[in-house]
């Protein structure tokens, strides 16, 4: 059930692109300049052959679902959702990694890994809410792996009510990340604070997820 409602319609491709050359002139217009630099002035195979084609920048993202004990009841489904419509979404335009976390964090997707998206829901629902939250060791393990993606760009997306109650100030964390989008799982007003600060300072997005209706509305913009 969660991995269908995760898939929230079509793959996506939209997104901001650029144009990038690429080697045996299959697809694109032909850039004949860069084509004989390439060459030493004399192309003699296809593979001298350099075009242009426009192109979205590889990505790496890392999905951060909170389980401490303030996340309990439907939020364990919400993560359940998320989880499956973050790898269902982006299987084809970045690497995926996933991470549980509380007052330690949990690796249940590696960068550079592929899990059935059923697996990675049954993980999570067997996860049960407790301990305190350490969102800047969440964010620092999220580094870790994205990393290991050279030259993508480093994207977080937490599901939390961003409100640590353990380890160190989670801005103070943001270091190798790109940008940081945040999907609040609260709707107190210090949590919707934290959550809104998170998000400006790593130059994300804020969105409310406190239902499956405003998850999904999320994350349809966040993935768009």
């Amino acid at each position: 059930m969660f991995v269908r409602a995760g898939r929230l319609g079509a793959v996506d491709m939209r997104g901001y692109r650029r144009l990038t050359p690429q080697r045996g002139g299959a697809e694109g217009d032909l850039d004949l300049d860069l084509s004989f630099e390439v060459a030493g002035g004399k192309p003699r195979h296809a593979d001298d052959l350099v075009s242009r084609r426009w192109a979205a920048p590889q990505q790496a993202l890392c999905l951060l679902v909170d389980h401490s004990g303030s996340m309990e009841g439907h939020a364990v489904g919400l993560a359940a959702m998320a989880a499956a419509a973050v790898v269902l979404a982006r299987v084809e335009r970045a690497s995926v990694s996933v991470i549980a976390f509380a007052k330690d964090a949990l690796v249940l997707q590696s960068q550079g890994e592929t899990r059935p998206p059923a697996a990675l829901v049954d993980d999570l629902l067997s996860l049960r809410g407790k301990g305190r939250t350490d969102l800047a060791l969440a964010l620092r393990t999220a580094s870790t792996q994205l990393n290991r993606r050279s030259g993508a760009e480093r994207r977080v997306i937490v599901l939390s009510d961003c409100r640590p109650t353990a380890g160190t100030d989670p801005l103070a964390a943001l270091t190798g990340l790109d940008r940081v989008d945040v999907l609040g799982a609260g709707d107190d007003p210090e949590s919707v604070r934290s959550g809104r600060e998170l998000a400006h300072r790593a130059r994300g997005c804020y969105r409310s997820a406190t239902n499956y209706v405003r998850l999904r509305d999320g994350l349809l913009t966040l993935l768009s």
